[in-house]
């Protein structure tokens, strides 16, 4: 007879193997943190002037990898999840980013630099003439906004009094340099009522608080000049940035499960802790969305 330690058991079960590096969860150096306690508050809920039932055509500038296209992104989605009709542009001639993630975004067919500042002033003809609500993606440091503002003093103003309200965040991470697109802008009087520093706590160093990290921009005499006319507003970190991007999906699909593959159960987590802190953090300018 067999001894009875070495009889397989006849349970219907079975036991699998792990490999390591088989999972489709990506992990990264800083999950522990990720994942860790935040004990640091949230900032104030900056409240803006009331735009509902208005048009708007929304502008966002900034350099490169401050977030423009990820709040852009965001923007979208949530106006067309509330049922809006809403005009996608994307201005940039040398990254399409935008335009990877939703249909119809309307792109200038020139790089030429005259030839796309004559392109976005047609949209703002078309969108101040059908009071079409728009949403446009100026590229890092943009210069077509700026030319405008240049040839046209007070382009804000006009578009006010066409009926159609223009809304502008200025991305920006820890850098002072990052104020550089949106210098220009108001140096040219480019400042609507309804106006943002949008700080993106992605560039944020592990370890360092937010105040900590923000502290050279927040400083900066032009941060302060620029402050004057703009509500600031704080952009949480997406620790699921790499997962979503990969699968070049909306924020609410990958949430929703709706991907294949499937985010796994921690980017999971983390994505839906950004979309509750996005919702929370840009309440006060809800109605700035189209």
């Amino acid at each position: 007879m067999a001894d009875r330690e070495s009889q397989a058991p006849s349970a219907p079960g079975r036991t699998v193997k792990f490999s390591p590096g088989s999972a489709r969860v990506v992990t990264h150096e800083d999950d522990v943190a990720a994942l860790a306690p935040r004990r640091e508050p949230e900032p104030p809920i900056a409240k803006g002037i009331d735009l509902s039932g208005k048009a708007k055509i929304m502008f966002a500038a900034g350099r490169g990898k401050t977030g423009k296209t990820t709040l852009l992104r965001w923007l979208t989605e949530m106006s067309l999840c509330d049922g809006s009709t809403v005009l996608l542009a994307d201005i940039d001639p040398s990254n399409a980013s935008f335009s990877a993630y939703f249909d119809d975004v309307a792109r200038p067919e020139t790089d030429d630099p005259a030839g796309v500042r004559h392109w976005l002033v047609e949209l703002l003809e078309h969108c101040a003439a059908e009071r079409q609500s728009a949403i446009v993606d100026l590229g890092g440091g943009d210069t077509t906004l700026r030319a405008i503002a240049t040839d046209m003093p007070g382009v804000a103003g006009h578009l006010d009094q066409a009926g159609i309200a223009p809304v502008m965040f200025y991305l920006v991470g820890t850098q002072p340099e990052d104020l550089a697109p949106a210098i220009p802008l108001a140096a040219r009087g480019f400042a609507p009522a309804a106006q943002a520093i949008v700080l993106n706590e992605h560039s944020t160093p592990i370890g360092l608080t937010r105040d900590q990290a923000f502290a050279r921009l927040v400083g900066s005499p032009a941060f302060a000049g620029l402050a004057r006319q703009s509500i600031q507003l704080w952009m949480p970190r997406l620790f699921a940035a790499d997962a979503v991007e990969s699968r070049r999906c909306w924020f609410t699909d990958a949430r929703d499960g709706k991907v294949d593959p499937p985010l796994g159960l921690f980017d999971a987590a983390r994505l839906r802790a950004w979309l509750d802190q996005m919702e929370r953090r840009f309440s006060g300018v809800r109605s700035w969305r189209p």
